[in-house]
């Protein structure tokens, strides 16, 4: 009789042990899902706010110089001068990018 209780006394602690780690396991499982879309979150907000600005920026300032180009003559120095000021924004706006995507990767 005392081994029967000691064997069933086993089994229940095995038991209780295997649902414990289960448990873990889906607790464990939980976080890592919270923390992956927290981290999908935050990039498509970084992509978002990157489109933004750079539509916001040289998106616009390209289309002013083509109509400026179409309805006016405009010197070379000057288109110069305007391109390089697109070229600058696209890098700020892209070293921004790298900088925060880096940040987040952290």
């Amino acid at each position: 009789m005392d081994r029967v209780l000691m064997v069933q006394g086993l089994i229940v602690l095995v038991t209780v042990g295997i649902i414990l780690y289960i448990l873990y396991l889906c607790l464990h499982l939980w976080r890592q899902k919270r923390l992956l879309s927290q981290q999908l979150q935050l990039q498509q907000d970084l992509m978002e706010k990157t489109f933004a600005s750079i539509h916001n920026g040289p998106v616009q300032m390209l289309g002013f110089i083509i109509r400026e180009v179409e309805v006016h003559q405009v010197n070379q120095l000057q288109l110069l001068e305007y391109l390089r000021g697109i070229y600058q924004d696209i890098l700020v706006n892209v070293e921004k990018l790298n900088t925060e995507d880096s940040t987040l990767n952290r």
